[in-house]
């Protein structure tokens, strides 16, 4: 597939851009915020020189979450070498929120 006259990518007016971003995204969803917000992970990824947050679950405002699935701690990763391991198979780490509807 070959570039036309109408293929013109036109950059944002700076006044649009988000800080430190230069790009202005929208959701047609609405807002949408980490489940864990109320309690952050430090990591759901543990490998060799990186050590942080690869997984969200993102809900919006009709959901609220009730509970999150606790993370390990980097004592426990550490014994066994960070991720994957023996009780950690994946280099990520699962995570869970039980969910409900808020009501109207």
């Amino acid at each position: 597939m070959e570039a036309d006259e109408s293929d013109v990518v036109e950059s944002l007016p700076q006044a649009s851009w988000q800080p430190g971003r230069g790009v202005s995204l929208h959701n047609p969803v609405g807002v949408l915020v980490d489940a864990y917000a109320h309690m952050p992970q430090p990591f759901t990824n543990y490998v060799h020189d990186f050590r942080g947050i690869l997984d969200y679950i993102l809900i919006d405002e009709g959901l609220q979450c009730k509970s999150c699935l606790k993370a390990p701690s980097e004592q426990d990763l550490e014994i066994h070498g960070g991720l994957p391991s023996v009780l950690h198979p994946s280099d990520h780490l699962s995570i869970a929120a039980d969910l409900s509807f808020r009501e109207s």
